[in-house]
């Protein structure tokens, strides 16, 4: 790679590093073996860890208990298409709830795509988590009353 390239290369990283700080929803990279390799600051404004905290424990545990089976069973899945041939796989959507540093949890929608090399062997994993707490709390609202009717 020439110094150019590296210097153009650096900057993108640098602005896409911007990017990911001045946003509310967090990104994320898990590598094949289930754990973070990246972490944006905005999990700190989501879920009150740092960065560090999340990526010293595996992926699963920033699911709270309730909807670990679905996480897993989703990743599982994705990994089962894969092994039937398929070389990409459209973004997978899930809600779950991630456990908040005080004691309390967070409900994200997560979108996550797999990545692999050119011998189709699975890479990693990127994704981003969004606070939904708003919309499951309107949704809720919105079942009670259609209840009481």
């Amino acid at each position: 790679m020439k110094d150019s390239q590296l210097a153009a290369f650096a900057g993108s990283m640098e602005l896409l590093k911007k990017i990911h700080e001045a946003t509310q929803d967090v990104y994320w990279v898990i590598d094949k073996d289930g754990h973070f390799v990246y972490v944006s600051s905005s999990v700190y404004q989501q879920r009150g860890f740092t960065p560090e905290e999340v990526m010293a424990r595996p992926a699963l545990e920033s699911i709270c208990e309730e909807d670990r089976a679905r996480a897993a069973e989703t990743f599982s899945l994705g990994l089962e298409i894969i092994n039937q041939g398929l070389t990409r796989l459209p973004a997978g959507r899930v809600r779950l709830r991630q456990p908040r540093k005080n004691g309390g949890q967070v409900w994200t929608e997560v979108i996550s795509e797999f990545f692999f090399d050119e011998e189709r062997e699975f890479k990693f994993v990127i994704g981003m988590s969004r606070n939904i707490d708003a919309l499951v709390a309107l949704e809720q609202q919105v079942n009670r009353l259609k209840d009481s009717f």
